[in-house]
């Protein structure tokens, strides 16, 4: 990916810690503001720049439906970020190209098929001023491609949601909504090919509110506890598997972690954490493709072995957390292979090949928020590593 589509990603992970809402006094109401909106997208594909150049003059729309509720400064997260809305996204895409020639949107047609997305969203203001919103929305979830192609080998995929725009009260129950939205979706090293698609489009839609509340973002001034930081100790499991390009064979990944994070704030917390991942070749699913030019080849090791040291940050929303981290290598063998990038450097590899990037979601459950969930896209950017599932248990809190 760009240095420009990297800046925009971290800009949105990092906008919340910028919340300079401007909030009018305007009374809130009592009554649970929840909402639907439609909306239409246009745009393009940012295409590989050694394979796909049709997709740089590739122009497709899609259609969303929305449901959304406006929180009110009940939970402690909620009010450093502002009061934002909460909600699920229902989004259908037509791979059709709207561009000329007629010869290629019929290829394309043929080629990239339809893909439906269902994913969970958190939008929160940058500035709130009368009945003008400008806001930023983090999105997660998973799409569905109808049919397998040549940038995405299996039906269903992650997928990542970024979002910045305005919002314009008309009335007390209808917005117009204007949105920027950038999308990745890819299978996470499941299966190849795995180039993924990445997608930048314009939204335009309607928000429809179920109460008559003149302004439901704005909190009241009352009394809150005081907010107390904490921190705990943790241990988790990330077992996942992965399909190697190196050898078209497939591998079981098994993460096993140790670590303390620290709730800084309602919406933040931060920690670090050893790593200690063993990755096991199971079956061949191909026949064996050569590696090198000459023909021959090479029998990649059947186990491997990895220690890390990783640093993380959670943007956490009651029992829900958005976690991004960045990890170390201490130990590898064999040092010099990766999986996933067929035996070669690319990504982060490339330039420093001791680092990588981690990727989530977490959910608490409990009474005592003492275990949680979840599910985590490991990566040596932008070439995923592979799909981990979690499971933690926080043994100690103090």
């Amino acid at each position: 990916m760009k240095m420009q589509h990297t800046v925009l990603f971290m800009l949105f992970i990092f906008l919340p810690l910028a919340n300079v809402s401007a909030q009018a006094q305007t009374p809130r109401s009592e009554n649970p503001d929840y909402f639907i909106e439609g909306g239409l997208r246009y745009g393009t594909a940012l295409y590989h720049p050694e394979s796909f150049d049709y997709l740089k003059d590739f122009r497709f729309n899609s259609y969303e439906m929305r449901f959304g509720i406006q929180t009110h400064g009940k939970n402690a997260w909620e009010r450093p970020l502002g009061n934002p809305v909460l909600g699920i996204a229902l989004r259908y895409t037509d791979y059709v190209d709207f561009s000329d020639p007629p010869l290629l949107r019929r290829q394309q047609r043929d080629t990239l098929g339809k893909n439906i997305a269902v994913f969970g969203y958190m939008q929160a203001p940058i500035v709130r001023w009368g009945c003008f919103t400008w806001h930023y929305q983090l999105g997660l979830g998973a799409a569905c491609f109808t049919k397998k192609n040549e940038l995405i080998s299996v039906h269903v995929n992650p997928y990542v949601s970024l979002q910045s725009g305005f919002d314009f009260r008309l009335s007390r129950r209808i917005d117009l909504t204007v949105n920027a939205n950038f999308v990745h979706a890819s299978n996470a090293s499941l299966n190849f090919p795995n180039w993924g698609i990445n997608e930048i489009q314009g939204i335009a839609g309607v928000r429809y509110h179920f109460n008559n509340s003149e302004n439901p973002g704005i909190k009241r001034r009352e009394l809150f506890e005081k907010f107390k930081p904490h921190n705990a100790l943790f241990v988790t499991v990330d077992p996942g598997w992965l399909w190697s390009r190196y050898n078209n064979w497939y591998y079981f990944k098994t993460g096993i972690s140790a670590g303390y994070e620290r709730q800084l704030i309602p919406f933040l917390k931060a920690g670090a954490a050893l790593e200690f991942h063993i990755t096991n070749r199971l079956t061949q699913t191909r026949e064996y493709q050569p590696v090198y030019e000459d023909g021959t080849s090479y029998e990649a090791p059947k186990t491997l072995f990895s220690s890390a040291a990783l640093a993380f940050g959670d943007l956490t929303f009651g029992r829900f957390a958005f976690s991004i981290g960045v990890g170390a290598y201490l130990f590898r063998s064999p040092a010099d292979f990766d999986l996933a990038q067929a035996g070669a450097y690319s990504g982060t590899l490339s330039e420093m090949p001791w680092f990588y990037e981690k990727i989530g979601l977490k959910v608490s459950l409990g009474e005592k928020q003492n275990h949680y969930v979840g599910a985590s896209i490991r990566a040596h950017f932008p070439v995923a590593d592979y799909l981990a599932f979690t499971y933690g248990y926080r043994f100690w809190k103090f």
